[in-house]
This record gives structure tokens, sequence and C-alpha cells, in this order.
């Protein structure tokens, strides 16, 4: 109870600190910007996974999941799992894949933004504050704690960001992690590294360089007795290139980084196309859709029930008057065997007078959809067929689902 205690207050002192003695109500004249839709308001939904092949047919990954704003820049974000089997919902063993509370605001300055961002808890997703083209290819933490014992596959800690973009294309991220609640500790960053993000015309561009995320060597691959995990950072870099051609993106990365801990050069390369939202990535995002290699088949994550937590309506009451919007997205990403056990609201971008508790906050939200495929390959050539089909058997890479959502403030005058 003493370090739950203390856990809250590290995010309250972090809110505190970067309120700056800024109240709500004056947000939206000022620099510094806490998303907030009320007190105790959110979302949540109940949903179960399936896995398919020819040979198979498997229900798993029985999961509710709730996203609950506390305060001005405060929340707290759960998935319950209902076991802790692979590929099962038979048995009930409760558990969370995400349990965690984060603190988080942004500044607004005349050179870009600060953000950050401090949870403490369980967590599987990395990205803060809006996923960039090369975040898409980070790997996602897997199954290992479903088909071993005391392993576990996420960030558990307390987990500080810190990110700022400047308006030139500049920027600096960090991320660092005080390990707990689980079978690791100390501290580490897992990101610590410079960034330039532009573009040109039809072609995008992005670098990295500094210490970046080190990926699942892929496969049964086993260091010092024990799965491999996520979690280290190694020095090196990462490039990419690509094109954008209205809202539809392809590109490709490079990424060459040092595991020192094991004194090896880890070269990737990888493939990743984006797609705009329309009838079949909307009926994929739907039926939460994909293939995967490892098991081979088919993977849905279908919705059961769903709801409003708090006051959050779904239309304005007559005579009411829009004062403010927040806009914002939610994405699943999911990983080689195609279970969806992250999930996370980005708050975008807002105008206005965004005070949940003392207006009228109504909801709208677009259909989910697949916005995006990624694949990375540790294989560097491609002079042959045969080299194409190396790398195509050794890639892994996440598919992201996606959703456009708007809040609404109204006042009734």
């Amino acid at each position: 109870m003493k370090k739950l205690i203390s856990y809250i207050l590290l995010i309250l002192i972090f809110n505190i600190i970067l309120a700056s003695s800024i109240g709500a109500a004056e947000e939206a004249e000022s620099d510094w910007w806490f998303p907030y839709i009320g007190r105790f308001n959110g979302q949540w939904d109940l949903s179960v996974g399936a896995h398919f092949w020819n040979d198979h047919f498997k229900l798993r990954n029985l999961q509710l999941k709730s996203n609950i704003d506390l305060a001005p820049g405060i929340r707290v974000n759960s998935i319950l799992r209902s076991n802790k089997e692979l590929d099962t919902i038979e048995g009930f063993d409760p558990n969370f894949d995400e349990l965690y509370i984060e603190g988080y605001g942004y500044h607004y300055g005349e050179l870009g933004t600060l953000s950050g961002s401090l949870k403490v808890g369980n967590i599987r997703y990395l990205r803060f504050p809006n996923p960039d083209l090369i975040s898409t290819f980070d790997q996602v933490p897997g199954t290992e704690d479903l088909r071993y014992k005391d392993v576990e596959t996420g960030y558990n800690g307390q987990m500080l960001t810190l990110d700022y973009s400047s308006k030139y294309g500049l920027g600096y991220h960090v991320t660092g992690i005080n390990w707990g609640f689980g079978e690791r500790n100390g501290s580490n960053l897992i990101e610590n590294y410079l960034f330039y993000r532009d573009r040109f015309g039809m072609v995008d561009f992005e670098a990295r360089a500094g210490d970046l995320p080190l990926r699942h060597p892929g496969g049964p691959v086993k260091r010092e007795g024990r799965p491999y995990q996520l979690g280290r950072s190694g020095s090196g870099y990462s490039v990419y290139l690509g094109l954008d051609w209205k809202g539809y993106k392809v590109g490709a990365l490079y990424e060459n980084l040092l595991d020192e801990k094991f004194d090896e050069r880890d070269i990737r390369t990888g493939v990743m196309v984006t797609f705009n939202f329309s009838k079949v990535t909307e009926f994929l995002g739907r039926v939460r859709f994909d293939y995967t290699r490892s098991p081979e088949g088919f993977v849905n994550h279908l919705p059961l029930l769903e709801g409003r937590i708090g006051s959050i309506k779904e239309k304005a009451p007559d005579g009411a008057v829009l004062v403010g919007e927040i806009e914002a997205k939610r994405i699943i990403t999911y990983w080689q065997n195609g279970q969806g056990r992250n999930f996370y609201e980005h708050r975008l971008s807002h105008w206005g007078n965004t005070d949940g508790d003392n207006t009228i906050v109504v909801i709208e939200e677009d259909p989910w959809y697949l916005r995006l495929e990624s694949l990375v390959s540790p294989h560097t050539s491609f002079e042959s067929w045969e080299d194409i089909k190396e790398w195509e058997k050794d890639r892994q890479g996440p598919a992201q689902l996606e959703q456009l959502v708007t809040y609404k403030f109204y006042k009734v005058e």
C-alpha cells in the first residue's frame, strides 16, 4: 500500500510541476495543455479473440478494456484478461495485461512542442506523444509470458517519456524506466535519441540516432536460458524513406544498432504500408483482422459489448453552443501471434474551452480500421529471389488498428 501511495504521489507531483499553477479553465489561453474530458469520464469494451486456419479454430484473449480520466492530464488505462492461457478462454484466472495511471501534458512554444508522460504500472505500449513513421516498426511485447512461467513481456514499473519536437523537424526523445511489479528491477533508458522528420513533396524522410530500442531476435531464441525480453536499448541509427500519395504511404527502413550486452551488431531492414479509410479497411478494423505467420492463420478480435463511463453523451442537447474540441486517435497494435494486448488513446490537438467538468462532453467516434502493416527482417541482401524469400521467411512486424475520435464540449446559454 505504501508503494502504491508513493507512485500516485509521483504522478501528482509530475502533473503539478508541468501545470505550473495553471488551472483547467485557463488552458484555452495558455501554452500548456493537460487533456481532460471530465472526472471519471471514459469508455469500456468487452471483446474476445479468435485464431483459425484450415486445421484449427481457437477462441482466446477474452478481455475487458477501459480508459478513464481522473483530473486534467491524469488518467487510468486498463486491459483485464480473463486468464493466462495462450489459445483458449477456458478457465477463469483474471490478470491485467495493462494497468497504469498516467500523468501527461504538452507545452506549445514558439519553436516547438514539449510533451511529457509519466506512467506507473503494467505497460505494453511505448509510443508517445504520437507515433512517427519509424515508431510504427517498433516491436510490440509478445506472448512469452503466456507460454513460460514467471516471464514478463511488458514494461512494468515507472516509465517517464519526454519529447521535444521543433518546428524545423529536429527533436529529442527519451524514455526511461524504473522496473517494478515483476521479476526485473533497476533502471535504464529504453530510448534516448535525436531525430529529424521532414517531407519533400511526396517523399517522407525520418532519421534517428542515439540509443534505440533493441528487438527480439526472432524465432525461438533464448538468451541466458530465458526468453528474450524487450526494454533494453542499443546505440546506433535508423533511417526511413518513403512515398506519400493521397494518404497512402509506402516506405523502407534501415536500422543499425549495437547490442553491447552480447557484443553483436543488429542490422535490419523494413517495409511499411499505410492505408486510408475505406469500406475494406473499415471491415478489417471492425472485426480486427490480421494474418499471422507464427502460428500461421487468420486472427479476429470481435467486440462483444461497449459503453461510456461517466457523463459523456452521444448528442448535444438543444440550444447548446460548441465551445471547444479535442481531436484524438485510439491505437491497438498486434505482434506475431496476433493478440491485441495493448490500447492507447493519443490526444492530438484542441481548441477553445475543453474543461470537461464545466461543460457538456459529446463524443463522435469513427469506425475502427486497419491503418498499417510494417515488416522488419534481419536480412539486408536483395540481389536474388532467394534473398527475397529469406527476407520474408524471417520477417516480423506489427499491424496497427486505428480509430479517430472527437470530443466536443458544449455549454447551454
